[in-house]
């Protein structure tokens, strides 16, 4: 219970005061346990950082994997792609849901000393969201005049830009992005002959 506790707290501060700015100190005042305490279930705060690393990583997998499983296969990929990125923004702008702001400022900004194994476990994740959007744009090359391969890759260029926007500025930066930058994006990459702009 104690190390979970550590974990919980630890996670708040390291996105509140970044991996530099938050202490053992700082963590074990959050817990209501002295620094020496924590020494008992992690070896430094580098073991620390990285357990909440693999551990976020591990949990945010399940939480893909069931956002796409969930999803409604009768939606278009326009539909899909788009509920996706909304998802993650609205995830990130919740208060209690601190794991995926977490995942995604450590994915943009890792400590340098353990940037190797940070993104290890990073890439983990973002090997499988590749291989769903690849997925789905296989599933749907009817509405689209690019290779699969082409379109999943262009997407994952679009989120990351758009995920920028969020870490290193603000939700209304990233809308307004987003505003902008989707229809041209999408109509780059639709068939010509739809009727519609979806």
């Amino acid at each position: 219970m104690a190390a979970q506790e550590i974990k919980k707290y630890a996670l708040a501060l390291f996105i509140e005061k970044g991996f530099e700015g938050a202490s053992l100190t700082d963590i074990g005042n959050k817990v209501g346990i002295k620094k020496q305490s924590i020494y008992f279930h992690y070896k430094n705060k580098d073991d620390l950082f990285l357990q909440i690393v693999k551990g976020t990583v591990m949990e945010e997998l399940e939480s893909l994997n069931r956002f796409f499983e969930d999803s409604s296969t009768d939606k278009s990929l326009h539909d899909h792609l788009l509920h996706y990125i909304y998802h993650v923004k609205n995830r990130y702008e919740d208060p209690d849901d601190k794991k995926i702001k977490f995942l995604i400022r450590v994915m943009f900004s890792p400590p340098h000393h353990l940037k190797d194994t940070v993104m290890s476990y990073i890439m983990i994740f973002y090997r499988r969201l590749e291989q769903i959007v690849l997925s789905l744009y296989r599933n749907h090359e009817e509405e689209i005049r690019v290779d699969a391969e082409d379109g999943a890759l262009s997407f994952m260029n679009f989120i990351d830009g758009l995920m920028t926007e969020l870490v290193y500025v603000n939700s209304q930066s990233f809308q307004k992005r987003l505003s902008v930058c989707w229809d041209i994006y999408w109509w780059g990459i639709k068939k010509c002959n739809e009727g519609t702009s979806q």
